[in-house]
């Protein structure tokens, strides 16, 4: 049984200056895993955590398109967060496991200092960010999140394109990672609409890295939505070092009230040959 409770502030300070912060809370009551699946449910899952913070930082509104950030953040608030992939509970449907598995980095539950800047037009959102390259929830001692020691931590680096178009989004990115030598991880990924009910996502990743724990990932699925009801499917292939592993997930989510929904979920997994069944039941409050 895991509980999550994010809470977000926005305090202006001028009109075109702002200090943001946000915070986590995590509270599992058994130390198992979900599953024993490589991708995991690191989306879900991370220890218990009575606080930590998110985001913690200013935000300079430029000018009406462009903004920078510069604080405390996590590359989610960012990154592989868009309307449908965040419908689904697999962590793959977050940060691919191409970037997630393969480097310590600032992805939930940790954050790094950092730098991202965004433009944005009608059509076409253009965004980079730059975190200390590795990633922590502490407030004090060598695992503090105000740390930035690239010698020791690594660099990390990311950039994205965006282009929506008629209810559809397209996504082509990649991230450097440099710590005694240099490793790049492009990605893309589509949302397709294809009327006003349904849209077809897909996702592809390739690690281009020297000792790498996953080093592709693939990920095709569907989002239909009618009236409250919400439907999904997505299925995905990552090539871990040690094994192969598929996985599935089915799921529907209905809005009781429009700040509370329930989303029962089916996952069906292979990894390595051996098949795991997972049920999960999300309920969801915002204020």
């Amino acid at each position: 049984f895991v509980n999550l409770l994010r809470l977000n502030a926005k305090m202006p300070i001028s009109n075109s200056l702002s200090f943001e912060t946000a915070s986590i809370s995590i509270c599992e009551t058994a130390a198992e895993s979900i599953g024993g699946d490589l991708q995991s449910f690191s989306n879900i899952e991370a220890g218990n955590v009575l606080f930590a913070i998110s985001k913690l930082g200013l935000d300079w509104q430029i000018e009406e398109r462009q903004s920078l950030f510069v604080g405390v953040r996590n590359m989610n608030e960012d990154y592989f967060a868009s309307p449908v992939t965040t419908f689904f509970s697999n962590s793959s449907c977050g940060i691919y496991p191409t970037i997630a598995a393969n480097y310590s980095i600032a992805n939930y539950p940790l954050v790094s200092m950092g730098v991202h800047y965004s433009y944005e037009t009608e059509p076409i959102k253009v965004q980079a960010s730059l975190y200390n390259g590795t990633g922590y929830n502490r407030f004090s001692g060598r695992e503090n999140v105000f740390r930035v020691c690239p010698k020791s931590d690594g660099v990390f680096g990311l950039a994205q394109v965006e282009f929506q178009n008629k209810g559809s989004y397209y996504f082509l990115g990649n991230s450097v990672y440099c710590n005694e030598g240099v490793s790049v991880t492009p990605w893309t990924y589509a949302e397709q609409r294809v009327n006003d009910k349904l849209k077809v996502i897909a996702g592809l990743s390739h690690a281009f890295t020297d000792k790498p724990v996953c080093k592709d990932f693939v990920g095709l699925g569907a989002h239909y939505e009618s009236g409250r009801f919400e439907f999904g499917v997505f299925s995905d292939y990552a090539n871990f070092v040690e094994t192969e592993e598929w996985a599935t997930e089915l799921t529907c989510k209905y809005a009781i009230t429009d700040n509370i929904s329930i989303q029962p979920v089916t996952h069906l997994i292979v990894t390595g040959g051996q098949l795991e069944g997972i049920a999960c039941l999300r309920l969801n409050i915002r204020y």
